[in-house]
């Protein structure tokens, strides 16, 4: 009997250390995200390849240096006067190879395409942290979402066993003759309707339960969650329009969107440029071998060759298709700027509304915590009623009910609080780790 009681600790013991090594917070699930999330890797591969960017365009200054080399069989008759004495056969095998090197002395698109490809090699950097601001943001959603779904359903079966007894109490009490049918007969519909939200509830779980394991590859199992009290604060600066200035300055999808804009600005220089001349200094060493040509008892000519010089060219006619380029580049140029405009009006919007958010989510959960109070309250006057005859089991029922449904709102308001704040700070483009971690710090351990 010991030898079991034993047995049985132990194992309760490693059961209760399973469940903390499984636990995992949000900063956690958040590292892992980083390792398994698609989106995220492909960003990641995306950076990498801006990033050599900035590497093309310090090769568009340097020497260019290429190796050629050709073998063929040349046939090769003269006749000099119908004579046939005098006719020569230059026939034979030819072989050569020549070694070129150019550098760009004076390329004026040169410049602009130089350009570009640094800022591309920026931009690059921006859309990385917009993307670690994305990732944040959606691991942060998911894991709020399976945390709500979870009090959800907790708050369904609390009801549901809250309900259970107060239909036992009716049914006994119709048997007994101190109540009336109608009593059983509306706790059984309110029974059923919160079966039938038991379902809906213990599906909607399961759903955001998968939408976490998508997107982290951990199973949404013993996730830290809010403790029962959590304070709650407006943004500071209180005032909107300091938010919505800083998100001018800073924010990431404004910046990407004024790269875009140099890129396109750009392309129209380089196309008006396209019509300068360009000069190169060239360098060109070559060695080429005739095997029975002029050379007597069939040898071999050689001939050696070594050039340097510059190089001038000059376009002056490409068949339209500078004009037609520079055409689209200006549309292009135009595109962007519209593109620019429509960000600084979403991110507006965005921040506005993320602000508001977190203003209107400070006072609705204070509210909300009053609120639970003055339903825990009534709820117990209304069984106190329940039990000398004042009130009806309808009411209890009724009362149940607002203090079940006042717990899931706030609950609602404490997440959708969080996330507007993470929210609010992606909009200015300071969203990283130290906000998750802010964040993190509120969950019970």
């Amino acid at each position: 009997m010991q030898r079991f009681a034993l047995r049985s600790l132990v194992a309760a013991l490693a059961l209760a250390t399973g469940s903390l090594a499984s636990a995992a917070d949000l900063l956690q699930v958040y590292q892992e995200a980083k390792k398994y999330d698609a989106t995220y890797a492909a960003a990641e591969a995306e950076l990498r390849a801006g990033q050599e960017k900035s590497k093309q365009a310090n090769a568009l200054w340097l020497p260019t240096v290429k190796l050629t080399g050709d073998a063929k069989r040349l046939n090769s008759e003269k006749e000099f006067g119908g004579a046939p004495s005098a006719n020569t056969d230059n026939s034979g095998n030819q072989y050569g190879y020549s070694l070129n090197a150019t550098q760009p002395l004076y390329r004026a698109d040169v410049s602009v395409g130089a350009s570009q490809l640094n800022e591309q090699a920026r931009l690059a950097e921006v859309s990385f942290a917009a993307a670690k601001q994305d990732l944040i943001l959606r691991v942060s959603q998911t894991y709020f979402d399976v945390l709500y779904a979870q009090d959800s359903l907790e708050f369904v079966r609390a009801q549901k066993d809250a309900v259970s007894q107060q239909l036992a109490q009716a049914k006994k009490s119709f048997e007994v003759g101190v109540a009336t049918i109608t009593d059983t007969h509306e706790a059984q519909a309110k029974y059923d309707a919160i079966i039938a939200s038991e379902i809906a509830a213990q599906n909607e779980l399961a759903v955001k339960q998968n939408a976490f394991l998508q997107l982290t590859g951990v199973p949404a199992d013993g996730l830290a969650g809010l403790p029962p009290k959590m304070e709650a604060s407006p943004p500071e600066p209180a005032d909107v329009n300091e938010w919505v200035k800083r998100a001018e300055q800073q924010s990431l999808s404004i910046d990407a969107q004024r790269g875009a804009l140099a890129i396109a600005e750009a392309e129209i220089d380089k196309y008006r440029l396209h019509r300068q001349p360009t000069l190169d200094l060239y360098a060109q060493y070559g060695q080429d071998f005739n095997k029975g040509g002029l050379t007597a008892n069939g040898g071999t000519d050689k001939t050696k060759t070594t050039a340097i010089g510059v190089q001038l060219n000059v376009p002056i006619f490409t068949g339209g298709a500078t004009s037609s380029k520079l055409r689209e580049s200006l549309a292009l140029r135009d595109q962007a700027q519209h593109k620019l405009e429509a960000a600084r009006r979403d991110t507006a919007q965005n921040t506005k509304q993320a602000f508001l958010g977190v203003q209107a989510g400070a006072a609705q959960i204070r509210a909300l915590d009053q609120a639970q109070l003055s339903a825990q309250s009534s709820l117990d006057s209304t069984k106190l009623g329940r039990e000398v005859g004042v009130r009806t089991t309808l009411d209890l029922l009724n009362a149940q009910q607002q203090f079940y449904s006042t717990k899931r709102d706030l609950a609602l308001a404490r997440y959708n609080y969080l996330l507007n704040q993470l929210k609010l700070s992606a909009a200015v483009g300071d969203l990283g780790e130290k906000d998750l971690e802010a964040v993190n710090s509120r969950l019970a351990r």
